[in-house]
């Protein structure tokens, strides 16, 4: 059996959704510092697939400001009821949030100058569909970010048999078609992996 059908699949309980908005992940990856320095700017179309509850997604409307817009799907309609009352809280008008099927990404096609897929990965059995389908929604020589966790024994994020090695990620960006695909570490525990749009 190859790593691949070996590897476990998980995904975070949507009951367990308030782990995802805690001040210690704040403090560890903050949103809009994260987001600046991966490249996002004001003005731009952010694609946030995997959204959940909008860590990423809701502080990212004030990032791109009000000539930027925010793109957002998860497959889990509390995550996106919650995600739009969050925004809509903290008064962006710039968020459109829509619920995925499966791999398939709701928005048309080259809408995305920038793309995330944070800690979504190691829920899927196959993440070429999903590569491909950002692909499809990026415009040309846009940039995507994929972030998970290290493949290592630690107190947090899923079981260590879902989670991928860094140089997986490079490899599955190539294979999908992106250019510049490399990674860097975060914090001994994450790490970020990058590619561009061809």
């Amino acid at each position: 059996m190859s790593e691949a059908a070996a590897r476990k699949q998980w995904t975070l309980p949507v009951r367990n959704r308030h782990l995802l908005l805690t001040r210690g992940r704040r403090r560890a990856m903050p949103p809009v510092k994260t987001m600046r320095a991966l490249g996002l700017k004001r003005g731009m179309s952010f694609l946030d697939v995997g959204c959940g509850p909008g860590y990423f997604a809701i502080p990212a409307c004030g990032v791109v400001g009000k000539d930027g817009r925010v793109l957002a799907c998860d497959v889990s309609p509390v995550m996106i009821a919650e995600l739009r009352a969050g925004a809509e809280k903290r008064g962006y008008s710039n968020l459109t949030a829509k619920r995925n099927q499966g791999c398939r990404i709701p928005f048309p096609d080259a809408c995305a100058d920038f793309v995330l897929i944070a800690f979504v990965l190691h829920g899927l059995a196959d993440i070429q569909p999903l590569l491909a389908e950002s692909r499809r929604a990026m415009k040309k020589g846009s940039a995507i970010t994929l972030i998970d966790w290290h493949k290592k024994p630690m107190d947090m994020g899923p079981p260590l048999e879902a989670r991928f090695e860094p140089e997986e990620f490079v490899a599955q960006l190539r294979d999908a078609g992106f250019r510049k695909s490399r990674w860097w570490d975060f914090d001994g525990n994450t790490y970020f992996a990058t590619a561009e749009a061809p």
